[in-house]
């Protein structure tokens, strides 16, 4: 079982995603964030994985849920815990580690180019505010595309 923190950055009412460049969902666009270190709490897990991949310092702000996945075709299970973060509307990214963009809310929504799972957890835990714990099931088909259920 893996522990994962997620951060959802927004500025001018668009929300910062990144483009995936290893592991699973190679091109697609996700939330950034990362594994959580060995006595490590979230909030300063969060903190870090931005400074290294994007150049913010950001403030936590609130947990906004938390999401247990399972790849099946991996027979493995992450635990994500998503956070919101704090940015200063003056603040710029400074040598991300990867590509990032800025999605409007309905660039995201008809985007099909963003990791379905990220949709899901923004969607419900960000947009919706209806949930605070979600169940994800993802499963690979034969051609090697995935799905939730």
């Amino acid at each position: 079982m893996v522990n994962v923190v997620i951060g959802v950055i927004t500025k001018q009412d668009k929300i910062l995603l990144i483009k995936r460049e290893r592991g699973d969902f190679i091109g697609l666009w996700g939330i950034p964030g990362g594994k959580v270190e060995e006595s490590e709490h979230f909030d300063t897990a969060i903190e870090r994985e931005i400074k290294e991949e994007l150049g913010l310092i950001l403030k936590f702000n609130r947990l906004l849920g938390t999401a247990t996945e399972i790849m099946h075709d991996k027979e493995s299970t992450t635990i994500l815990q998503i956070c919101e973060l704090v940015m200063d509307e003056n603040q710029e990214i400074l040598n991300p580690e990867f590509e990032y963009k800025w999605f409007s809310k309905e660039e995201f929504k008809n985007s099909n180019c963003i990791i379905e799972s990220d949709k899901i957890m923004i969607n419900e835990f960000y947009y919706g505010k209806t949930n605070n714990y979600l169940k994800l099931d993802c499963y690979k088909d034969k051609e090697g595309n995935y799905f939730w259920s």
